[in-house]
């Protein structure tokens, strides 16, 4: 599993248990099990988000099947902020 700079940069703000739920949740989803997950429509198509609580997780797989966490903020304001990288549009 790969995290962004953004990803990193935002485990900064959020409440330590906000902290330790989207870390589980992100380990859990890079084993396999089942979380709350939907796949993003257009624009951002190939790219799906995982939801904890008022958060969500943009993410995609790599061309071998990695999980990339590329984004991550409150649910107010995500879909709003993020932008793919430009090597992924």
């Amino acid at each position: 599993m790969k995290l962004s700079d953004q990803v990193v940069a935002s485990f900064k703000a959020p409440h330590p248990g906000v902290k330790r739920d989207v870390r589980r949740a992100l380990r859990d989803l890079d084993l396999g099990k089942k979380r709350d997950v939907r796949a993003l429509g257009s624009p951002l198509v190939g790219f799906w988000r995982l939801r904890v609580g008022k958060y969500r997780v943009v993410f995609r797989f790599s061309g071998s099947g990695e999980l990339i966490a590329e984004f991550l903020g409150p649910r107010s304001t995500v879909y709003r902020s993020f932008r793919p990288p430009a090597s992924e549009k």
